[in-house]
């Protein structure tokens, strides 16, 4: 029964859900990344004895990477949103696109006189944003006013591992603020009058198996050490995965020395939660609590939460 009524938790349920969807992406991703390793293993071997490559091995390579790059394509879907494409794991599933945008560099914006920025997102109806930008101001100032200005279209702003300015999206909302994010200054940096639209950069993929290829020794050299790069970072992110799946798991179960005292003490927190969540009443919180409930008897209950029913 405990742990039916743990199913009252929505949010957790669905984190434990997408996780789960990750490995399952992750393992896959593994096993044909080790198979290409595997493959170009033995056909540099071959090169380097002197043997000639036999066109369907190269073939079968061929088609492998092409397999990976399918499996690549489907990551935002299969790891529901937990996975973006660096493979760092977000267990909100609110992958992130990094991108920067030219113009909008630190030293840039810093330079000249002060002059105030607009930004839009989209067809024109969404809210203008503000920024001012004016000599003396720290890079630390710069990206707060880029992040406050717009944090409400959804776009954050930070500095990236080169220092510089840049911004983040959630991964479904990329492909919109790439075709739409707009500036109009006042003829300073940016022109004055009409939105121009912002030449925007994604950073790239961790993995780009579009870029593979066995054409040459040199080739496969090349596209060994890349596969060999991603197995790296896919055992990287199912460790993390992993343990950010098991400690779900202990706060679906926590453990205690005392098992009366930890069973009392998650009686009385379900109790508020149940209460609360139950309370709501929409569709999704009643069909995770109705089966919980049934076939539940009021003695049951009463033994189940001992003192805290009395």
């Amino acid at each position: 029964m405990r742990g039916g009524l743990h199913g009252v938790d929505p949010q957790l349920n669905r984190q434990v859900s997408a996780t789960q969807q990750a490995l399952a992406f992750l393992d896959r991703a593994g096993t044909q990344l080790q198979d290409l390793n595997d493959g170009l293993t033995l056909q540099l071997a071959r090169r380097q004895h002197g043997l000639v490559t036999d066109g369907g091995d190269t073939g079968k390579l061929e088609q492998q990477v092409r397999d990976f790059d399918d499996l690549w394509s489907e990551r935002p879907k299969a790891s529901a949103g937990t996975l973006d494409n660096q493979l760092g794991y977000n267990a909100a599933g609110d992958a992130r696109q990094k991108f920067s945008a030219r113009g909008l560099q630190l030293e840039s914006l810093r330079a000249g006189d002060r002059e105030t920025l607009k930004l839009s997102v989209g067809n024109g109806s969404q809210k203008v944003a503000s920024v001012v930008v004016e000599p003396g101001l720290s890079d630390t100032a710069l990206v707060q006013r880029f992040d406050r200005a717009l944090a409400p279209s959804g776009i954050r702003a930070q500095r990236n591992a080169q220092g510089d300015l840049s911004f983040n999206v959630a991964e479904t909302a990329w492909p919109t603020v790439r075709e739409s994010l707009t500036i109009r200054g006042e003829g300073r940096r940016f022109p004055t009058g009409q939105f121009n639209r912002l030449r925007l950069a994604p950073e790239e993929s961790a993995i780009r198996p579009q870029d593979w290829n066995v054409t040459d020794a040199a080739a496969t050299r090349r596209m060994l050490q890349q596969v060999r790069d991603a197995q790296h970072a896919v055992g990287t992110a199912q460790t993390r995965a992993g343990q950010a799946l098991a400690d779900m798991s202990d706060r679906v179960a926590p453990q205690a020395p005392d098992k009366a005292q930890a069973e009392t003490q998650w009686a009385a927190e379900f109790t508020q939660t149940f209460e609360a969540t139950a309370g709501r009443g929409d569709y999704q919180v009643m069909s995770a609590v109705t089966p919980a409930l049934l076939g539940i008897s009021r003695d049951r209950v009463v033994a189940l939460l001992g003192p805290v029913a009395r």
